[in-house]
């Protein structure tokens, strides 16, 4: 390419000419890939939404099918075993070990506000004990992990737990009461229902293969 510096002032303009009308195509060609790309979206989107948003239908239909068929299962479960009307989740597995059916709530743990005055006394208890004594060192490493809040200044309920551990190991009654009363401030919230679960089948060649599933309504 001759070099800008040795080209008459018409081939410049004719240079910059080109390189505008370049420039020009390029943009256009962006633009043009653009707007394909978002036809292929709309594309996409039209065509599998109806058929996503039908199987979500489907499974809370069937999800809940599934509940009222354990209905009376429950009910003589509840009769024979007496168990809790506040358990999350039940098991139902056939007697062959060829499948087993898990019925459920999904839930949220929540504080109920009074679990501060807990870390209250759990961190008296801290400040009592001496500077080198073996147990403050590893009770704060573990209030700094574990009672640390998260963004929105909540507990986390599932490291909270842990604490019933150290009741023991404090053996303080100020510490075992602030443990108490951090995990009564728990609450649960049901969400959503799900069903899972899993059954044995044979391929066409007889080896027996394990069939998971997993149906969780919205």
């Amino acid at each position: 390419m001759t070099e800008i510096t040795k080209m008459t002032a018409a081939e410049r303009k004719a240079l910059m000419a080109d390189l505008a009308k370049q420039e020009k195509a390029e943009k256009a060609q962006r633009a043009d890939d653009i707007d394909a790309y978002k036809k292929l979206v709309d594309e996409l989107v039209m065509k599998q939404a109806p058929e996503l948003a039908d199987f979500g239908t489907m499974q809370n239909i069937k999800v809940e099918e599934t509940f009222k068929a354990f209905g009376q299962a429950l009910e003589i479960k509840k009769e024979l075993f007496g168990y809790n009307d506040t358990q999350a989740s039940h098991t139902f597995s056939s007697r062959d070990g060829m499948g087993s059916i898990v019925i459920g709530y999904n839930e949220i743990i929540g504080f109920d506000g009074t679990e501060n005055a807990g870390v209250i006394k759990i961190r008296e208890y801290m400040t009592s004990l001496a500077a080198d004594d073996p147990k403050r060192k590893i009770l704060i490493r573990f209030l700094e992990t574990f009672m640390k809040p998260n963004k929105k200044g909540e507990l986390n309920p599932t490291r909270i737990v842990e604490l019933v551990g150290l009741k023991q190991e404090a053996d303080d009654e100020g510490f075992s009461e602030g443990v108490d009363i951090i995990v009564n401030a728990q609450f649960k919230t049901r969400t959503t229902t799900y069903v899972k679960g899993w059954f044995k089948r044979q391929d066409g060649e007889g080896k027996e293969l394990k069939m998971e599933f997993t149906i969780s309504t919205k």
